[in-house]
């Protein structure tokens, strides 16, 4: 992945609504956002459930599960 690459994130809720966190925004933004969205109050209050990162052609990067001992990589 190049610094220059463009990210999505979209996140989604207990009910499996999916949410968009960034729209082709640098990685290092995403970043951010992917590690507020496993740590921060939503995550906490188990609000969060799922995570996805594409890439500018929707090509999923990564993806990330919430389960009992934390967060897992399943892609």
């Amino acid at each position: 992945m190049t610094p220059k690459e463009l990210l999505s994130v979209y996140w989604y809720d207990r009910d499996g609504n999916q949410h968009r966190e960034k729209y082709l925004k640098p990685f290092a933004e995403c970043r951010e956002a992917i590690t507020r969205l496993t740590t921060g109050p939503a995550a906490v209050l188990g609000i969060v459930q799922s995570i996805k990162a594409t890439d500018a052609l929707d090509c999923l990067i990564v993806e990330l599960k919430k389960t009992d001992t934390g967060w897992r990589r399943t892609f």
